[in-house]
């Protein structure tokens, strides 16, 4: 979240557009040597990262208080690239219309299971993003069910198309890689659509709901 969020007040501060400096970036990591799958490879991850903001539409004119977000993460070999597309309201309702998921993670045996797995990580991403809180009191947690902790309703729940670059190295990752990017994929969108800076996770303690 630290990362990507400041990935792109960078892209804005540098005044250009957060794809295209994303790329940049990620082509100045060194390849992998030969043969070798682990550690992020900057083809695949720029191919994710193009795939993503291709299928979301990326640098399309959206109507005011609405905005698109863009995020990159890599673990478990896995390199996934989202973009949000949210809107706010002025009481700071916030609705997350679609979130686009390009991966690659490689010779996709089960594609059905690997996009349930996605959807499911987006899903919880954004609980976690959303409101989900640990704090303590006299040494014991607080929180003690979901009314105190809460999930995502259906209600809430946005459109997630997936998409996969199937390639020749072996199966990795599906299920963790796909969470992470969710958070600062929203809140970039947030700034897009408002101008307003998000630094702090859950959501719920700037006053935002969903």
């Amino acid at each position: 979240f630290p990362m990507q969020s400041f990935i792109h007040e960078l892209a804005v501060a540098a005044g250009r557009d957060h794809r295209d400096f994303l790329v940049e970036l990620l082509s100045q990591l060194p390849a992998p040597a030969a043969g070798v799958q682990q550690g992020i490879n900057p083809e695949r991850a720029i191919a994710v990262v193009k795939l993503a903001a291709e299928k979301a539409g990326w640098g399309r004119p959206l109507p005011k208080g609405r905005g698109l977000g863009l995020a990159f993460y890599y673990s478990h070999s896995g390199h996934f690239a989202e973009v949000a597309e949210v809107s706010v309201s002025a009481s700071k309702k916030l609705t997350v219309h679609r979130v686009t998921v390009a991966g690659d993670i490689g010779l996709v045996v089960n594609p059905l299971g690997a996009e349930q797995q996605i959807q499911g990580s987006v899903m919880d991403g954004l609980s976690t993003m959303l409101g989900q809180r640990i704090t303590m009191e006299n040494g014991a947690v607080q929180q003690q069910n979901f009314g105190d902790y809460p999930l995502m309703r259906i209600g809430s729940a946005p459109k997630v198309d997936v998409h996969m670059l199937v390639t020749d190295y072996s199966p990795t990752g599906v299920g963790e890689p796909a969470l992470p990017p969710l958070a600062p994929a929203v809140c970039n969108a947030i700034f897009a659509a408002t101008g307003v800076r998000i630094r702090e996770l859950p959501l719920s303690q700037a006053g935002y709901t969903a």
